[in-house]
């Protein structure tokens, strides 16, 4: 995919932002052509080779009438067994829809992460700190994309999910996303 300076778009490992600059850079003695990348959920700046981005799934936000009408299906749909009782198996499951990139991965990492909530909450046990931070950072993806699409600020975008999921999320949670 080709993108330009100004371009909205979705990093997989870093969540939505904008491109602001095309520039050559030289490592070793080889110059190459990098994007530099804003984004809307951490005070970062990163540069990515162009030659790289199509490998890291690198994409365009989705428009923000999209990104509200797949998010519904949380109000319908909070809770998905992930169909595992293995935390660790959990946790690649969860990295595997982080690769993906998609608003409905996101979806899905958020209805297997109440699930867990939701048992975990009814044997009076404990939340894992992970599960918590899956749960963040798969809002905050799809938060900071809507804010991205929409040209919003995190709290706006904030309040329009919670409207349409019904679920609370606290933007003050949403500080920095990924690790």
């Amino acid at each position: 995919m080709e993108f330009k300076v100004g371009s909205k778009v979705f990093y997989p490992s870093h969540g939505a932002g904008w491109i602001k600059d095309k520039k050559e850079i030289e490592f070793n003695g080889n110059k190459k052509m990098y994007y530099e990348f804003e984004f809307i959920n951490a005070s970062i700046r990163i540069s990515t080779p162009l030659d790289n981005v199509n490998n890291l799934n690198i994409r365009e936000v989705f428009p923000a009438k999209e990104i509200k009408e797949k998010i519904k299906v949380l109000k319908k749909t909070p809770f998905k067994d992930p169909k595992t009782k293995d935390f660790n198996r959990l946790m690649e499951i969860f990295k595997k829809l982080e690769t993906q990139a998609t608003i409905e991965s996101a979806i899905e990492t958020i209805q297997y992460c109440n699930h867990v909530k939701r048992g975990r909450e009814k044997d009076g046990r404990l939340i894992p700190v992970s599960i918590e931070n899956e749960l963040s950072r798969a809002m905050g993806d799809i938060i900071g994309e809507l804010a991205v699409s929409a040209d919003l600020e995190l709290e706006s975008a904030s309040k329009t999910f919670e409207k349409i999921t019904g679920m609370e999320a606290k933007i003050l949670d949403f500080k920095y996303f990924h690790p």
